[in-house]
């Protein structure tokens, strides 16, 4: 892990390479940005929690973010049963989570010191972490339309998934067809900046690309939610209990309708910026 910690640090900071130098994608309108400036509810979102006080806000590695912080016994939160949870849910509106809707979003996470790697799965358990997720819009439970998976270091098999992982999932949600790509493992203090372009559809049109901090990881085409659905989205410190306080740093949530309204920094294919100072976010 340390010879890695290097190497993935200077990923974050070196420029992607593309073969796109489109001045033109620069310009774009952010249609919802949070900065995190405030409390989160004054970017509509709303806590859900155990108890007051989960939530803060913070300054951390340049940015500020907010700390999703969960403890032992932080159980039976919004449906989390055994689990353990500390989430924000921005609306389905807010989102604009609905059928045929083509979006850029932007969006950061950090794993500070004090996060806690869900421990190895056995035979007998199956323990996971997410991060973040477009949840669909049912009320009766199932697989969320898309999520980060933040996995076990170690499995006991090599079916079982480990670190980052994105995933898409449709068709049924309690036993969907899913899509999942490994981002890699969980390293601490460097910020992950996600950038998604989406299309939202139950049908074959739809697709999902995403980078991390600049690469391009996911390029799924399909169906991208559960029919007669939508998705709203959720920052997530949400995870299999495990005894101990954990926490998940957010940051920098953005949507718009150019990958230049977004993205604060180049994107593998797609943008290369030459005038970053028009950025302003």
């Amino acid at each position: 892990m340390n010879k890695l910690i290097p190497a993935l640090l200077s990923l974050c900071l070196a420029p992607a390479v593309s073969s796109v130098h489109a001045d033109d994608r620069i310009d774009g309108t952010a249609e919802y940005s949070c900065q995190f400036t405030g409390a989160p509810q004054a970017c509509g979102f709303t806590e859900q929690s155990k108890g007051a006080g989960r939530a803060s806000v913070v300054d951390i590695a340049g940015m500020r973010g907010v700390r999703l912080h969960t403890r032992p016994g932080d159980s039976n939160v919004f449906g989390s049963r055994a689990a353990e949870r500390n989430d924000l849910r921005l609306s389905q509106l807010a989102t604009d989570g609905y059928e045929g809707r083509e979006h850029w979003w932007a969006h950061s996470v950090l794993f500070p010191d004090d996060y806690v790697d869900p421990p190895e799965s056995t035979l007998a358990t199956w323990n996971f972490g997410l991060v973040a997720d477009f949840h669909h819009t049912s009320n009766a439970g199932g697989q969320a339309s898309f999520q980060i998976m933040a996995m076990p270091r170690t499995a006991i098999s090599s079916g079982r998934p480990t670190g980052l992982n994105f995933q898409i999932n449709h068709g049924n949600q309690f036993s969907p067809t899913q899509h999942t790509v490994h981002i890699g493992p969980v390293v601490r203090n460097v910020w992950y900046n996600f950038v998604y372009h989406v299309k939202w559809t139950s049908g074959a049109d739809g697709y999902f690309k995403a980078w991390v901090n600049g690469d391009l990881k996911m390029d799924y085409s399909g169906p991208t939610l559960y029919a007669g659905q939508g998705v709203y989205l959720k920052l997530a410190n949400y995870h299999s209990a495990f005894g101990k306080p954990s926490s998940v740093i957010h940051a920098r949530v953005v949507r718009g309708n150019t990958p230049g309204a977004v993205s604060a920094g180049p994107l593998e294919g797609i943008l290369h910026l030459r005038h970053a100072s028009r950025i302003g976010r």
